[in-house]
């Protein structure tokens, strides 16, 4: 199969959506005879095509399509193609996992996924708005016991906020789960989407009080444009390196995920973990397929069908390449060439670095490098941007399915 780097970076435009599927598509047949399979240790799984809510930075409801809902059979399949490339963690998020057969929880299969994933010694975590805890922890309190950890989905750290970014009143649902992970021993995290209104010293102050009050991690996970609406929530450079220093100041790093932070703070960084140490399997489409992406948020680069085609052919597959060689040749990336920060930060956040491209020329191009450059953020301001006084989370052993998965902060309040 042929290696595809710099001689790959062509600017291919959305309305090339189709001639890059058929090459995609047959990428997965001539991908078969290869022997070496690229290591995956952290994955997730979307699940699911319904919610009831409606988030205002949603990455997913774009593809939620209706039509066709999970069987035992599709998840055997799946859990088995996931055991047979040796994956260790995975997290079941994207939708609100509970509704993974429609709108109704009563028709989930939730339990049996979590109970199966278990049984094949895979560490299991769950990303929710507060609902699906709520909910297992009601009605199917045995499966608490196999999970491993749980992130909770805050928009803001103040009720008002957060309900009206979510639709929904879902603060107290989400205070809830907190206080059932603290009840049962589950790890978890607060987790924040970080956008343009929710970044300020006070809202990072009070996430923070919120994390510690509730013996929780905290995680920002700055946007990804995953649609035009998006770009006008994102955070400008200034915010993004300014909040990550304030919750950083006031906290133990967990896992450093945003490399251009790394660059910052003068710690090592191996770059972006998407498509090189870590993918996405989708939601099952209308016509029941699960198709597989390098990154979450990378819909456009979404492959194959975990029901038919076997999972180590689809990593090796053209999209999954593409991710790679930004990662392993980052010189071939618009600007990055000759950069003192290359080794560490790669071109930054691969899908972040192409999705605003994507809304800013309508090109869909992983050779550009992440908007958060610090080069360009430091030319802009005038001024070194450093993060400093970094101190390590001290707690060897303990697992969460977020480290090494995705470009995202984790942080234990001091």
């Amino acid at each position: 199969m042929p290696a595809y780097g710099h001689r790959y970076r062509r600017s291919m435009t959305i309305t090339d959506s189709s001639t890059m599927a058929s090459q995609i598509h047959s990428s997965i047949k001539r991908s078969s005879k290869m022997n070496t399979v690229t290591p995956m240790g952290n994955i997730g799984w979307t699940l699911g095509n319904d919610c009831p809510y409606r988030c205002k930075h949603c990455y997913s409801h774009i593809v939620r399509n209706r039509g066709r809902d999970l069987t035992k059979k599709d998840i055997d399949r799946i859990i088995q193609q996931i055991v047979s490339i040796n994956v260790q963690t995975v997290n079941l998020g994207g939708n609100e996992p509970i509704f993974t057969n429609g709108s109704n929880p009563k028709d989930t299969l939730l339990p049996y996924i979590i109970r199966s994933l278990y049984d094949a010694k895979i560490v299991v975590g769950l990303t929710t708005a507060g609902i699906t805890l709520t909910y297992l922890e009601r009605f199917y309190p045995e499966t608490l016991t196999f999970i491993n950890d749980v992130d909770v989905s805050l928009d803001s750290p103040f009720s008002e906020e957060h309900n009206t970014n979510r639709g929904a009143p879902l603060f107290n649902q989400a205070i809830k789960a907190l206080d059932v992970c603290d009840e049962y021993g589950i790890d978890h995290t607060v987790v924040m989407c970080g956008m343009n209104w929710n970044l300020s010293d006070r809202h990072i102050d009070e996430l923070i009080q919120l994390a510690r009050k509730h013996h929780a991690f905290v995680r920002i996970n700055y946007i990804k444009p995953t649609e035009l609406g998006h770009t006008e929530k994102i955070p400008d450079a200034a915010t993004y390196y300014r909040s990550a220093d304030r919750l950083l100041s006031q906290c133990q790093l967990v896992e450093m995920g945003e490399p251009l932070v790394s660059v910052a703070a003068g710690l090592p960084h191996k770059g972006c973990p998407c498509g090189t140490k870590s993918f996405r399997i989708h939601s099952i489409t209308p016509d029941g397929k699960v198709p597989v992406s390098p990154c979450v948020y990378a819909h456009d680069y979404k492959i194959g069908d975990l029901l038919t085609d076997d999972l180590a052919d689809i990593i090796q597959s053209i999209p999954f390449q593409i991710f790679r060689s930004r990662h392993e040749k980052p010189q071939t990336i618009d600007g990055c060439s000759g950069c003192q920060h290359i080794e560490s930060c790669r071109g930054g956040c691969a899908s972040r670095a192409y999705l605003t491209e994507k809304f800013k020329s309508g090109k869909i191009d992983l050779s550009v490098r992440d908007p958060y450059c610090i080069l360009d953020a430091e030319r802009s301001n005038s001024e070194r941007l450093t993060i400093g006084n970094i101190e390590m989370f001290q707690q060897p052993g303990i697992v969460l399915v977020h480290r090494d998965y995705l470009c995202t902060l984790i942080a234990k309040p001091k």
